[in-house]
């Protein structure tokens, strides 16, 4: 690297540290760990009030955590950036984390901010940070091929294809030729990859998006977004075939926790994909503008109607040029459907993708199930996209796990011979206003006793917003072992007194136990105390005391 490159890298840190309020940039060096946990990347002050603040905290720390990345490039320090790119994924996983919906800048900045940072720290990261930054999606690589997009809008002509009532009307202007020319000559072997997808989840996809009334090309729309693909991950933190953000998956009904993200599953996402279309035709009574909107929001296709006067897509000049040719890629990824052998593509034969689905009431692992139904553990993940632990979830209701035809008539024997998870014992949870350990508690299905004794809690009245909680697995994750009780552990209602116990400074459960008469063993089985587990003052333990006969 000469001078005159590192001069510029430190003129561009610097200018970066200044906007993110970064008191010094030659602050002592820290040591780097192996690797860090959660709760060590990210510390919000604990004077935070609000999820406004807690969002510019976020922002702040993502920019200063860039520009000492770059800081450790210039020195050749792979271990430092490493370090600090940890800390900027989990920081830019945190601002998704804000069930707040996020400005339309901030998921602009979060955006760039990802997509610099897997650029410029390429070659320095492991292949799993590599991967948390994001892809290019093939809208994000359009954005930037201005060689290709600058001159499309010379040629107004076009020509209609296909305009049949209840189908996508397609036609062929210089755009979308432009784009049919992308896909055979730069882009073929990708698109080939796409069809190929296409094949196995047409079958499924298409009359999803039939049943809401919906044009069935819209799946190209998908094909354009991810590639159908289940497990793309874009700059912009958006997930699955449908490429749905966080926070408009959960306006569609997308369930995103520890265990599952919805978004990834291929029914699922679809569903909330044909709403969400359903609704942006329902608003603009036009399939393009409607398009339009699913890329870059509604709003600002809005926007866009009110400054230019005129709903004729074709026309619009002040959307962002991304937007300006998404709909002619779709458009184009169309044309070439309808006959992929004129174009040089292969379309294989559609395949029904079958399954079953059987209701698991506890945590398993994937790769245990697929071994006792005797199926292949990669087609096992292939059906289950959503599972984000490699184990089903500990819900109250039965999660339904998809399983190859054929496979769900044996399931319930060979799932009974399989134990309860231990992978997955706890999850994170970032404090928010208003929250208190009662109510983070019942949120996760865990006892407040379980909750305080895992975080160390001394005080369960001084939470913080931003502090970070780890939640215990829920109490319905059971062993698959069945507990041996005895008429002692487990006492009949009739000779016996429920109690609560208010644990006191100095207490220990050999003397409690001696108050009530009874025994420390039973008092651990009756509060789900494991041997060797300390109490606490303040805590609430269940008694059972034998009733005096006379």
């Amino acid at each position: 690297m000469n001078s005159l490159t590192i001069s510029r890298t430190l003129m561009f840190v610097l200018t970066l540290c200044f906007l993110a309020g970064i008191q010094s940039i030659y602050a002592e060096p820290m040591p780097v760990p192996a690797m860090l946990s959660m709760g060590q990347m990210i510390q919000p002050p604990s004077d935070l009030e609000d999820d406004d603040f807690l969002l510019e905290y976020f922002i702040q720390e993502a920019k200063r955590y860039y520009a000492d990345g770059r800081l450790m490039v210039v020195a050749q320090d792979t271990l430092g950036v490493q370090f600090e790119v940890e800390r900027l994924v989990a920081t830019l996983a945190a601002i998704e984390e804000i069930d707040d919906p996020i400005p339309e800048e901030i998921r602009e900045m979060v955006s760039g901010l990802s997509e610099l940072a897997s650029t410029d720290f390429k070659g320095y990261i492991s292949s799993d940070l590599q991967e948390l930054l994001g892809q290019p999606s093939l809208k994000d690589q359009l954005s930037r091929m201005s060689d290709l997009l600058d001159s499309l809008d010379t040629d107004v002509t076009f020509m209609v294809v296909d305009d049949r009532d209840g189908h996508l009307p397609l036609i062929l202007n210089g755009r979308v030729k432009t784009m049919i020319q992308l896909f055979q000559d730069r882009k073929h072997e990708e698109f080939q990859i796409w069809l190929d997808r296409y094949s196995i989840y047409a079958s499924t996809i298409r009359p999803i998006l039939a049943s809401y009334g919906l044009p069935e090309e819209l799946i190209y729309l998908a094909m354009i977004e991810s590639g159908l693909n289940t497990k793309a991950y874009s700059y912009a933190h958006a997930v699955g075939p449908w490429q749905f953000i966080s926070a408009t998956g959960r306006r569609y009904g997308l369930k995103r926790d520890w265990w599952v993200d919805e978004r990834r599953d291929v029914v699922k996402s679809t569903h909330a994909a044909a709403k969400y279309l359903k609704d942006l035709h329902d608003e603009f009574d036009d399939w393009y503008l409607a398009m339009a909107s699913y890329n870059t929001g509604e709003a600002r296709v809005r926007r866009t109607i009110r400054r230019e006067g005129h709903r004729d897509y074709w026309r619009m000049i002040t959307l962002p040029r991304q937007t300006r040719n998404y709909v002619a890629t779709v458009l184009a990824a169309a044309i070439i459907c309808s006959d992929p052998e004129s174009y040089g593509f292969e379309l294989g034969e559609l395949t029904n993708w079958e399954y079953e689905v059987v209701d698991i009431d506890r945590s398993l692992d994937l790769d245990k199930i697929a071994h006792a139904l005797r199926v292949n553990y990669q087609d096992l993940k292939t059906y289950n996209p959503e599972l984000r632990q490699g184990v089903t979830p500990p819900y109250k209701t039965p999660y339904q796990l998809k399983v190859p035809l054929g496979k769900g008539a044996v399931s319930n024997n060979a799932f009974a011979t399989i134990p309860t998870s231990d992978k997955i014992d706890y999850q994170v949870h970032y404090v928010r206003r208003g929250e208190t350990l009662s109510v983070i508690a019942n949120k996760y299905n865990v006892s407040l006793t379980r909750l305080v004794q895992a975080n160390r809690i001394k005080n369960r009245n001084r939470l913080s917003v931003g502090q970070k909680l780890v939640i215990p697995a829920p109490n319905n994750v059971t062993s698959a072992a069945p507990i041996k009780t005895t008429s002692t552990s487990s006492p009949p209602a009739s000779d016996f007194t429920k109690k609560t116990y208010t644990v006191k400074k100095g207490d220990t459960l050999g003397e409690i136990a001696e108050n009530f008469n009874t025994s420390a063993k039973r008092i651990r089985h009756w509060n789900s105390l494991s041997y060797g587990q300390h109490i606490y003052p303040g805590q609430k333990l269940t008694i059972y005391t034998k009733n005096k006969n006379g």
